[in-house]
């Protein structure tokens, strides 16, 4: 799953579309290298942060935490573009 294109682009379908081949299509997932990409990605995996129950770190918002209650401590998500690291206990 991507995130979703924040901007509409216009294509030309290729020889991979069979019989669709020229006919016109738009983009509607985020593509690695369009302006608006990492934005897209930094809010749709954001919202999927929250949705898990981590909170962005109020000094850096690509460090998320959360308190889980089956033991002391916190794990984190860090993000930088599209790269992840996660350090928990139990993962």
């Amino acid at each position: 799953c991507t995130a979703h294109c924040a901007e509409k682009i216009w294509s030309v379908a290729g020889d991979d579309f069979g019989p669709r081949k020229g006919c016109v299509v738009t983009l509607n997932r985020a593509l690695y290298g369009l302006k608006t990409a990492i934005v897209s990605f930094h809010k749709f995996f954001g919202d999927f942060l929250r949705e898990l129950g981590f909170e962005p770190s109020r000094v850096d918002q690509d460090l998320w935490l959360q308190k889980p209650d089956e033991y002391e401590g916190y794990d984190y998500v860090a993000t930088h573009v599209d790269d992840i690291i996660i350090v928990a206990k139990d993962p």
